[in-house]
């Protein structure tokens, strides 16, 4: 596969693993460089006397090191394909040693075993694993009469806040939306919960603060009518209260495989919880992956942006399918060809069909282009349909703004109902990341 250093710097963990991994990126810090088939291993001097033995399968990719870090990918794997992208005729075709070689036999025969089960279904043992339908019941009945309480609680507290108005809600102490919080969380609704905290960013703006609302309202609103509702309108609201996702019944369910292109990733925190997007696309179907971490610990490693992956991508239930999860691994393809970017007005056209599906969708992503920048205070893009303000980290501005030179860019961006986000920049065939590391 191609990788270049800016997708492989978006593999890192945080920023820090990337910075250290730019300092070993040196031929100087390596010895045994090879690229047998499909792989790099090489050897890196470390503060002790023995090297470390660091393994890249490029299907993934995947890198395994005997360093003590506990990071995924460590400094090491990201530094040694960082390396490959700079000086690969400083790599040999050298086999890698035993414990690398049976690491990457034992990766390639699991593979070859997801692609024969996805072939074919696999006998299961009866009665193994099965879980209690009354069981099962009894405790979705129960949790069902917290949610019942916890929201028929958080109607009478958006009534109370209606009938003080709005332009009262600032003068709140932060205790106010902290305590109704916590009663939703002990309700078991931590979707709701969550929507609750996210009230102060809103008390600057009386409109956004309406809009909100209105959104907790049709909660409370949603759920004792959820008998009337669909099973994927009722997916949605089970989704947005913070019912988990079960994800075995997901997968089991089988989904689209396809060539899916890594468009981007997009971090966020949340009190004490990170939260990393991945958006995938294929013709017209998006997919977004969800990888959640506590706040200092690293995630799992992610699909690079830019390459194009073989996957079967399964959909979560609801009226506008996006969250989405992977059954088994993701293979590096030959890429696809990308569909034209739609100017702004399609964009908002598209995300008011997706919000009519599903009230709560909190973003929606897109391949927009070609569009001009304006910077200012907000920056905006605009297009000869429209013009939107423009989020971001300054450098990923300024970063569209140098690559751009003054022309028309296309994006593929996140789209929030307020600002686009910007996730990568397209040039040609190829992708360029704006959003790296957490912290970057």
């Amino acid at each position: 596969m191609t990788l270049t250093p800016d997708t492989i710097l978006a593999l890192a963990p945080d920023s820090g693993s990337a910075a250290n991994a730019r300092k070993l990126a040196t031929p100087g810090r390596w010895r045994n460089l090879n690229a047998p088939a499909g792989s790099l291993w090489g050897e890196c001097h470390g503060s002790g006397s023995t090297p470390y033995l660091i393994g890249v399968d490029l299907g993934g990719p995947v890198g395994k090191c005997s360093c003590p870090s506990r990071k995924f990918p460590c400094k090491h794997a990201l530094a040694l394909m960082l390396l490959h992208t700079t000086h690969a005729a400083d790599f040999g075709q050298a086999a890698p040693p035993e414990s690398l070689q049976t690491w990457l036999e034992g990766r390639a025969q699991r593979a070859e075993g997801r692609e024969q089960r996805a072939e074919g279904t696999e006998p299961k043992a009866e009665g193994k694993g099965v879980p209690d339908p009354v069981a099962q019941a009894r405790r979705r009945a129960a949790r069902e009469k917290k949610v019942t309480g916890g929201l028929d609680g958080l109607q009478t507290f958006l009534h109370d806040l209606i009938r003080d108005g709005l332009a009262h809600a600032p003068a709140r102490p932060y205790t106010d939306w902290d305590t109704q919080a916590a009663r939703l969380v002990d309700a078991q609704a931590p979707g709701a919960a969550r929507l609750v905290r996210q009230i102060p960013e809103h008390l600057h703006d009386p409109a956004a603060l309406l809009a909100h609302l209105s959104r907790l309202h049709l909660l409370t609103e949603a759920w004792p009518r959820r008998d009337a509702l669909d099973d994927l309108e009722q997916a949605d609201l089970r989704s947005a209260l913070g019912f988990p996702l079960d994800s075995a019944a997901v997968t089991e369910g089988g989904g689209i495989r396809a060539r899916w292109r890594v468009m981007g990733h997009a971090i966020t925190e949340e009190d004490m919880l990170v939260t990393r997007r991945t958006w995938l696309v294929s013709g017209d179907q998006t997919g977004l992956l969800l990888d959640f971490s506590a706040w200092g610990r690293p995630f799992p490693p992610a699909l690079p942006p830019g390459v194009t992956v073989q996957a079967e991508v399964c959909f979560a239930p609801g009226a506008c399918p996006q969250r989405a999860l992977l059954r088994g691994e993701a293979t590096v393809t030959a890429a696809a060809p990308d569909p034209d970017g739609i100017t702004l007005d399609t964009l908002l056209d598209r995300h008011g069909a997706a919000l009519a599906l599903n009230p709560w969708l909190e973003r929606t992503a897109h391949r927009i282009g070609p569009l001009l920048l304006s910077p200012g205070d907000p920056w905006h893009v605009q297009d000869a349909t429209g013009r939107l303000p423009l989020a971001g980290t300054e450098r990923s501005r300024y970063t569209l703004l140098a690559l751009g030179g003054g022309q028309p860019v296309t994006l593929y961006a996140e789209w929030d109902g307020a600002v686009l986000s910007p996730l990568s920049l397209l040039q040609g065939d190829g992708l360029v990341p704006l959003v790296m590391a957490a912290g970057t």
